[in-house]
Parts: structure tokens; sequence; C-alpha cells
């Protein structure tokens, strides 16, 4: 009996065309989990599932993250049928991918984003997956340059959306996640004020139940060895 690849074509109906299109998984069966970075990025033997959760359409350029891909209002279709189907060349996106063709399918989902005004935490979190792929391939430029875009608006999000709807990011991981990504552009006072909310946050009897134990350490020794590298270049200054 052959054995069963690690990807597989799905099917669903694109929510601004009609079109019944195929769109390319990852069998859970073979992803394995190596190692995480301290922002969540995820190291897999074999197949990165990360390289497919940029959805596209092949017909219209319509392209979301898996999780929201039918989830687009009447207004936005309309916006996404005059900005961008009107201009796509069409092209397949199935099959097993390469980081640079995961590249390409996350930034059409950011120009879909941007085009109809999507939620801050959805651009963030588009970014942050660019800037893990560029990480993936050494280009350390790039992978800033998305990180600086995630952060803004991780910020933006924090600040403007209520992040308590079931299966979204929560306000506690969001807090976790900005004062990393101060970490990781040298933004370090800022980091420490962002984690110093989340630990706070913490001591609060009635927010303290809703605060995995696992942030909450993640973020207390991220705060140590943020405020361990601002003491040591005070004393090389």
């Amino acid at each position: 009996m052959a054995e069963l690849k690690a990807v597989y074509n799905s099917k669903t109906v694109c929510p601004v065309c009609a079109s019944n299109i195929e769109y390319t998984k990852v069998r859970s069966k073979a992803v394995r989990l190596i190692k995480q970075d301290t922002d969540f990025c995820p190291y897999y033997e074999g197949e990165n599932p990360i390289f497919y959760e940029a959805v596209i359409c092949p017909e219209c350029g319509y392209g979301a993250h898996i999780t929201s891909f039918d989830k687009i209002n009447r207004h936005d279709k309309e916006k996404i049928r005059k900005e961008i189907s009107s201009k796509w060349c069409k092209r397949q996106f199935t099959g097993p991918r390469t980081v640079d063709q995961a590249l390409e399918a996350f930034k059409i989902v950011l120009l879909n984003l941007n085009c109809i005004d999507g939620l801050k935490s959805e651009i963030a979190k588009i970014c942050m997956r660019i800037a893990w792929l560029y990480r993936y391939k050494g280009d350390q430029e790039q992978e800033k340059k998305f990180l600086n875009h995630a952060l803004i608006n991780y910020q933006k999000a924090y600040s403007q959306e209520s992040l308590s709807e079931e299966g979204k990011l929560d306000e506690y991981t969001c807090l976790y996640i900005i004062g990393e990504l101060c970490k990781r552009l040298g933004l370090y006072e800022e980091s420490t004020q962002w984690l110093s909310r989340l630990i706070m946050s913490y001591s609060d009897p009635g927010q303290k139940d809703k605060i995995p134990q696992r942030l909450i350490d993640s973020a207390r020794e991220l705060f140590q060895e943020v405020r361990d590298i601002i003491a040591a270049t005070k004393e090389e200054g």
C-alpha cells in the first residue's frame, strides 16, 4: 500500500467569486513540532503547516488566513472584486509549497487585508508569519521589517479591538507578544512596560484565572532577560 503524502487538497467555495476551488493542507499525522522560538515561531520535522495557512482563490485573487477564509462581509467582497479581482492573473496555489511560494501567498493575504481595512490583530498575525518565513530563509533585514509591522498592528489591536472573542487572540497573549517583539527590535524599555502590564494583571484576583501559567512564566523570564540587557547596556555606557 502506497504511503500517504504529507499534503493533500481540500475543496471549498470562494466566498467572493463563488468558484469551487481547492487548497492544500498538511495531514496532522505528518506534523511534528521540533521547537518553538520565544515569539511562537515553530519549527517542524518534514512539512511545515505554516506554509499552507494562507488560502488563495486562484480565480479571483481573494486570500485569507485559513481560519477566516469564509468570514467576509458583502461590503468587503465588493472591495476585493473592484481592487484585486479586476487586476488578478489567474494562477494555482495548490501542491507542496516552498518558503518563497508561502511568502507570495501570505503577501496576497496581506494585500487583501489592507484592501478591506482588516482587523489590526489579523494584519499583525499575517505580518508575524511573513517575518517567520523570512527567518527560515535567514533574511534578517526583511524579518525585522515585518516584525516591526506586526508590532505596530498588535499595539493598535490592543488599544482598539475587543480581544475577548472566542478563538481569537486574547489581551494577555497580545501583551506578551508586544513585549517580545519590542525586545527583538531593541526597544527594551518599551518591552518592560508591556510585560509589566501582563505581570500586574496576574496579580489581580479577577484576572489571574484567565492567564495561563505557562504564559506568565514566559513573561517573567522575558522581563528578567530584558532587564539584564538594560543593566548590561548601562554598565557598558
